[in-house]
């Protein structure tokens, strides 16, 4: 195993830990403080097709569900990719679109999830599937978008060549 894989896999450790000790009002007021920035810092006037994440809630993920529910009521036809085997938080009453990466969907944006980010490379460090890296690769013309806690920023996090900056990064 590279330096890099085992200094990320205990990042991940670390840091997944931090999270799941956070107290659940600071989670939701957290939460509607991102929906609130991507709402406004995003010019939605052309976006037509997002790839959203659903919270897993056993690891306090960022809740977006407000967000993605006044969308759809707006017309923007939102994916979500097929839940992990942990317990995933769904909207009510929404209909969402199932994507894989064998689909030829065309996304205006991308909303991913981190555990850490290194502000300085734009890079995140997910669950390590690699699932993010392979589809932001796979979409060139998107806009992708990080959403996290501003606990969980680290300099110099490490990079691998698969790995994929994004554009914008909000941490509350």
């Amino acid at each position: 195993m590279s330096n890099s894989v085992d200094q990320k896999s205990e990042l991940r450790k670390q840091f997944l830990t931090m999270r799941r000790q956070m107290e659940a009002g600071d989670m939701e007021l957290r939460s509607e403080k991102l929906n609130k920035i991507l709402s406004n810092e995003i010019d939605w006037s052309e976006i037509k097709k997002v790839h959203c994440f659903l919270p897993i809630v056993d690891d306090n993920e960022p809740d977006l569900r407000s967000l993605i529910t006044s969308l759809v009521k707006q017309g923007v036809q939102i994916y979500t990719s097929n839940p992990p085997a942990k317990s995933v938080a769904t909207p009510v009453n929404t209909k969402l679109e199932n994507f894989s990466l064998d689909q030829a969907t065309e996304f205006d944006l991308i909303v991913v999830p981190m555990i850490v980010y290194d502000p300085a490379t734009n890079h995140r460090l997910g669950f390590g599937g690699g699932f993010y890296d392979r589809l932001l690769k796979s979409q060139p013309g998107a806009q992708k978008i990080g959403v996290c806690f501003k606990e969980f920023r680290i300099d110099n996090l490490p990079i691998e060549s698969h790995d994929q900056p994004l554009q914008k990064i909000f941490a509350v």
